[in-house]
This record gives structure tokens, sequence and C-alpha cells, in this order.
């Protein structure tokens, strides 16, 4: 008799194991099917707005322009004019003006952000805000702001003039100088945050202990603050080299025609020219070369994990 109910028991047991392993495998399933869900909607967005109009880019870039439209086909000729000749030199001072541009960024931030990482301490909140309040307003109106800086009878000039550095009117809108001082105006105060964000995760013991073991403060900031620096560097290139690379509204506003960038060259080609295939062409090269970037800051910021360890 006790044997039979301890087999009713053990099988009205292995009957509740049974059932409690579906209705975890059932919930697993639906958090996976959720989760399938979620990533998805992203994935179905980044196919539509970002994958297929970059595959159309692709594809118009080797066909031949019509009147107003594309025949398609298979040409390098698109590429051998984005790289000949005047788009080539535009090409060419793009490059040159984003890289200058991007050292001078950072050369002149990180000072700047080594000093708020370090230095500051109750007001570093009310330091990163005053430097991010130009970002408050609309990027035209700062651009339009220092259009009015530069020009004759301007603040520039007025203040050059009183200092002896200059004399009579200013001429330097519509000009490459004003695009270069446009850019890094317009992007100085964007690359001081990454760079402070990661010189204030660097432990300040292991500044103590370079000190401790004899390294002076510069031989602490080359070989201890600078190479943990390194993701801020990176990050803070990232910020202003790729989008100066596409930037068309500084160039439009302080170059004119003589500070032409190729931003403004390929919006040219899409919006008044209508060559739909040499602007896919330019917009192909210029994305190689974000690529090349990404690809070279990838690199440099492997040392990542050292920062706050």
């Amino acid at each position: 008799m006790s044997a039979a109910i301890g087999r009713q028991n053990q099988s009205t047991g292995s009957g509740g194991g049974g059932s409690s392993a579906a209705r975890l495998a059932a919930s697993v399933l639906k958090v996976r099917a959720a989760d399938h869900l979620l990533a998805a909607v992203p994935t179905l967005w980044l196919t539509l707005f970002f994958l297929a109009p970059l595959a159309v880019t692709v594809v118009y870039s080797f066909g031949r322009s019509t009147f107003g439209g594309v025949t398609l086909g298979f040409s390098l000729d698109n590429y051998r004019t984005a790289l000949s000749g005047f788009y080539g030199a535009t090409l060419l001072r793009t490059v040159l003006f984003a890289v200058a541009a991007s050292v001078l960024c950072i050369v002149t931030a990180y000072p700047v952000a080594y000093f708020l990482a370090r230095r500051t301490k109750k007001r570093r909140t009310l330091a990163i805000g005053l430097i991010l309040v130009p970002y408050f307003s609309s990027f035209l109106i700062r651009v339009m702001a220092l259009h009015m800086l530069l020009s004759r009878g301007g603040f520039v000039e007025a203040a050059l003039n009183s200092l002896a550095l200059h004399s009579g009117p200013l001429d330097i809108l519509d000009s490459q100088t004003a695009v270069f001082i446009g850019i890094v105006y317009a992007y100085l105060p964007i690359t001081i945050v990454p760079l402070f964000v990661v010189l204030e995760r660097i432990p300040p013991p292991l500044l103590e202990a370079s000190r401790d073991l004899g390294a002076s403060r510069l031989g602490t900031f080359l070989h201890v603050t600078l190479p943990l620096s390194r993701p801020g560097l990176a990050t803070a290139a990232l910020l202003t080299a790729v989008p100066m690379l596409g930037e068309m509204v500084i160039p439009k506003l302080l170059g004119g025609s003589r500070g032409v960038l190729m931003g403004q060259a390929l919006s040219a080609q899409y919006l008044q020219s209508q060559n739909y295939p040499l602007g896919s062409a330019m917009a192909v090269l210029i994305l190689i070369i974000i690529a090349a970037i990404v690809t070279a800051l990838a690199r440099l910021t492997k040392g990542f994990a050292e920062v706050g360890t």
C-alpha cells in the first residue's frame, strides 16, 4: 500500500516538474520573441533609411546622367571627374581642411579639458555648461553671428585696428581663411567634451604613482595621461573631422565662390545641375574617406578599457 502511494507521489512530482519546465521554456521563447521584435524595428529602420539609400547611391555613381534622370550602367567616368580638375582640388582641400581644423581643435581643446578635469571641482558643471551654451542656439545663427564679426566694420576689424595688428578695412570674408576660421569656431566647443570625460576618468593614484617613481610632470603627462586619453582624442577627432568633410553651411556663408568644399559641390550636383551620378560618386568618395578615418580611430581606441581600472 505504501509503495503504491510512493509511486503515485513520484508520478505526480514528475508531472509537476515537466509542467514547470514547459512553462519556463514558453516564457523564454516569449522573451526571445520580444527581443527579436524590438531588434527588428531599428533594423528595418536602418535598412530602409540608410542601407537602401546607400545602395542606390553606389549604383547611381556608376551610371550616366541624362536630362533629369539616370541611365544605369557601369562606368568610372563619374569617379574620374570627381577626382580630377576642380572637383579633385575641392576634395583635396576638403580633406586638408578637415584634418587641419580637427588637429587645431584638439590642440586648443586639450588644455581646456585638462584644466576642467584636474583644476575645477566645485564649478565644473557650470564651466561645461558655459562651453556648451552655443549649442543651445541654431547652427545657422552662430555662423551668421561670426559672419557679422568678420565683416567690414565688425568687431574683429575694430579690435585688430585698435591693437595695431591691422590697418584699414578687413577683407577676410569670401575666402578660404574665413571658411577655416568658421569651421574651427563651430566645432571647438564640442571637442572639449570627450576630452574632458576621458581625462576626468583617469584615476589620480596612477598619476601619483608615476611621480612617486621619479617621473617629472612632463614625463607623467607623456607616458600616463596622454596614452590613457587616446579614446577621448579619437572621439574628438571623430566628432570634428567627419562632419567637416560634409560641411556645407559654413563654406556657403563665409567662403562664397572662393571657399567651396566638397559638401557644397556635392549639393550643387543634386539640387542645381541634377547630375545625380556625379553627385553620387562624390558622396561615395566622402564615405570611403570617412570609413578610413573611423577604422583608424577604432584601432586607436583599443586602450579604452585601461581608463578607470
